[in-house]
């Protein structure tokens, strides 16, 4: 199990990254990634598209379906794709915690309740999407993966 401390911190970037693996994943596994974003089937996948997929997985996270998600549902969502992510060929290497850095779950914890509610998932969901789309036209592609 993945520990959560507020005192020990990662960069965001990193774990959030990894909640929808699509950075540097493989051509031949984008296609199968970028198709589980694209909701209406038209083969485009807009940034809001891909922020409505992730927030559609939350009642499947929120284990106890209270609403929120504890450390440990966030750290199942964490491991689930880090599983993931190595199943696509791709290696995730935990990085050493940092001054000044955030952890996945902190830093999605806005309100530092101990507890992702919804709107909180949803904050974070956005952002992301948005991070997927590194040429900024709207529209999250296979181009956007090619370093």
């Amino acid at each position: 199990m993945f520990q959560f401390n507020r005192l020990r911190t990662a960069a965001p970037a990193v774990l959030c990254a990894a909640l929808l693996l699509a950075i540097a994943t493989p051509i031949s596994a984008q296609g199968d990634f970028l198709a589980s974003l694209d909701l209406d089937g038209d083969g485009v996948v807009t940034v809001p598209e891909a922020t409505r997929a992730r927030n559609a997985s939350f009642p499947e996270v929120d284990g106890d379906g209270d609403g929120r998600l504890s450390p440990e549902e966030f750290d199942a969502l964490l491991q689930g794709a880090r599983d993931r992510y190595q199943g696509l060929g791709q290696h995730y290497h935990a990085r050493e915690a940092s001054p000044g850095r955030l952890d996945a779950f902190t830093f999605s914890d806005s309100d530092a309740d101990g507890y992702v509610s919804l709107a909180e998932f949803e904050r974070t969901s956005a952002r992301f999407s948005r991070s997927l789309d590194r040429d900024g036209d709207g529209v999250i592609s296979p181009m956007d993966f090619v370093r």
